[in-house]
C-alpha cells in the first residue's frame, strides 16, 4: 500500500529517477521471459500514476498566488505565464502518458498470451 510521503515528494522523484534508470539500463534482455508479463503490468499501473501526478501538479500550479507561494518571476517572464505555462504544459504531459499508459496496456494483453518460459530456453544459451 502507498504511504503518504508529502513531506519527502523531491526524494520520491528523486528515488523513482534512480530506479527508472536502473530499470532503463537492465532491459535490454530479460532473463526471464515469463516475468515480462508483470513487468508490463507494472510498467502501465506507474505511467497511471505519473499521469495523475502531472495532473496534480497541473492543479496545483493553478492555484498558487504570487506573493503566497512565489514571489513573481524573473527576467524571462512577465509575471505570472509561467505557472500557466507549466500547468498547461503539465496537462499535455499528462495526455501523453495516458495515451502511452493505453499502448502499454495493449502490449501487456498482447504479451498475456505467449506461453513464456520461466528462463531462458536452454536451446538459446
Amino acid at each position: 500500500m502507498a504511504v503518504n510521503e508529502e513531506q519527502r515528494q523531491r526524494a520520491v522523484a528523486v528515488e523513482l529517477a534512480e530506479v527508472a534508470r536502473t530499470l532503463a539500463h537492465s532491459t535490454r534482455d530479460v532473463p526471464a521471459p515469463s516475468e515480462s508479463y508483470s513487468m508490463l503490468g507494472e510498467l502501465t499501473a506507474t505511467l497511471a500514476d505519473l499521469e495523475q501526478v502531472c495532473l496534480q501538479l497541473a492543479a496545483w500550479h493553478e492555484r498558487v498566488i504570487d506573493g503566497v507561494h512565489y514571489e513573481g518571476e524573473d527576467s524571462r517572464g512577465d509575471g505570472a505565464t509561467g505557472t500557466v505555462t507549466a500547468a498547461a504544459e503539465l496537462e499535455r504531459a499528462a495526455t501523453a502518458l495516458a495515451s502511452a499508459e493505453a499502448a502499454l496496456r495493449q502490449a501487456h494483453s498482447a504479451n498475456g498470451v505467449v506461453r513464456w518460459f520461466d528462463s531462458a530456453h536452454p536451446a538459446t544459451k
